[in-house]
């Protein structure tokens, strides 16, 4: 199943603090649920904590995958085997961002591209890339105080982002915090 959901997060790539201090519970192999509802990797230590709620069929809370494969995913599942994909985020924007996700399709060739994505649990990918000429987000923004890609660091906010299908019409819009400390399995 890891293998599924490691290629998954990989659909966006654009090849360019910690959760919780407390641990209340551990479990026999080694994670950790923190006092505020974040989860501990404990084979490296590496937290993760979320808030994320979405308007689509999708949860991005409880157990999750976090892993850089082009740009920084988050893949969450079910809690127990055989571990149901329910969601993904996915992204690549700079340590310090601030704003409205900028069009992708506006990059200028020399740095990242700046994407922004989310899977459904049907395995709907909407992103910031997939508006193209079909209008354009009406509201939105996301706050990166902390990004390392390639340790599976992240700190974001997301404040009524919207993303648009990239089959469809639909637009989902994010709202919440995320917090990654490393890349690992997360209970």
């Amino acid at each position: 199943m890891k293998r599924a959901l490691l290629l998954l997060l990989a659909a966006c790539d654009s090849s360019g603090g910690s959760g919780g201090t407390d641990a209340s519970v551990a479990s026999g192999d080694g994670h950790v649920t923190t006092s505020d509802g974040g989860s501990t990797d404990g084979s490296n230590g590496s937290q993760l904590h979320s808030t994320l709620t979405t308007t689509c069929t999708a949860t991005l809370q409880g157990r999750a995958v976090v892993n850089e494969n082009g740009n920084l995913g988050i893949a969450f599942t079910e809690s127990d085997s055989p571990y149901t994909f329910t969601g993904s985020v996915q992204f690549d924007l700079p340590d310090g961002y601030t704003g409205a996700v900028p069009d992708p399709e506006m990059w200028d060739g020399q740095g990242p591209r700046r994407i922004v994505a989310m899977t459904t649990k049907s395995y709907e990918l909407h992103g910031n890339h997939c508006w193209l000429s079909n209008g354009s987000p009406t509201g939105g923004s996301i706050s990166i105080t902390a990004y390392h890609p390639l340790q599976g660091i992240v700190k974001a906010t997301f404040n009524g982002l919207q993303l648009r299908s990239c089959t469809g019409s639909s637009v989902c819009t994010v709202n919440g915090s995320i917090e990654t400390t490393g890349e690992g399995v997360f209970d």
